[in-house]
């Protein structure tokens, strides 16, 4: 007798046990058809959208600061005033070795200096600044972010010299010594550019060739300038 009340208690357990499951897994099939499948989604991206964030033609005028590397090694702020105009002022220190044969050239043209004859020179100071208004073009579609531009401008140049030179007294007896000069100068520059500002970051790159015009010491002086450089666009 207990043996059977055991197995019909077992039995009323499974029977249980069994009706709960099969309501449980209804309900989840019922649930499931009623939900709708929701699609990924992927949080907006600006830089995604806007791959080159600066140089929106609606938001001029922008203003870029930054450095050139080259002829001269300067800092270089620009300010560009609409899609095809930029006014430009640069300033820094000029590559000196470049200019080597220019002031020795320049020696002699100096007051008191025509009964020296030249042995050397050492540059102190080079300082270079100019200023130029640049005219910009589109390049091809095909090169995003590219531009070319003209640039028309005036240089100016302070350098400090100390020259060595030698004094013939008599043609036994040398004097040597050294004097230090000041030349200052200034030219007309005009230079061709290449600007680039394809970037997810609000920066230009430029490349860019100067040529100079000395109109002081030499007016046949044609100097050929270059450099590199970036500059950060707000």
């Amino acid at each position: 007798m207990v043996k059977l009340r055991i197995i019909l208690l077992v039995a009323f357990c499974m029977l249980f046990f069994s009706a709960f499951s099969q309501k449980r897994y209804k309900k989840s099939l019922t649930q499931s058809k009623g939900k709708k499948h929701q699609p990924l989604r992927f949080k907006y991206n600006k830089k995604m959208a806007v791959i080159c964030p600066i140089f929106v033609p609606s938001e001029y005028p922008y203003q870029g600061i930054g450095f050139k590397v080259g002829d001269p090694f300067a800092l270089t702020y620009k300010l560009y005033a609409t899609k095809w105009l930029a006014f430009s002022i640069d300033g820094g220190i000029a590559a000196s070795g470049l200019y080597k044969t220019r002031y020795k050239e320049l020696f002699p043209g100096f007051p008191d200096t025509d009964t020296l004859n030249y042995v050397n020179h050492q540059v102190e100071k080079d300082i270079n600044f100019s200023a130029k208004v640049s005219i910009y073009n589109d390049a091809p579609k095909f090169l995003k972010g590219l531009d070319y531009y003209v640039s028309f401008g005036w240089q100016f140049r302070y350098v400090d010299l100390l020259y060595g030179y030698v004094y013939e007294v008599s043609p036994t007896e040398d004097i040597f010594g050294s004097v230090r000069k000041t030349v200052d100068y200034m030219g007309p520059e005009v230079g061709v550019g290449l600007e680039y500002s394809y970037f997810d970051l609000p920066i230009s790159a430029f490349v860019e060739v100067i040529w100079m015009y000395d109109i002081v010491n030499q007016p046949t002086f044609i100097k050929f300038q270059g450099g590199i450089g970036l500059r950060y666009v707000f």
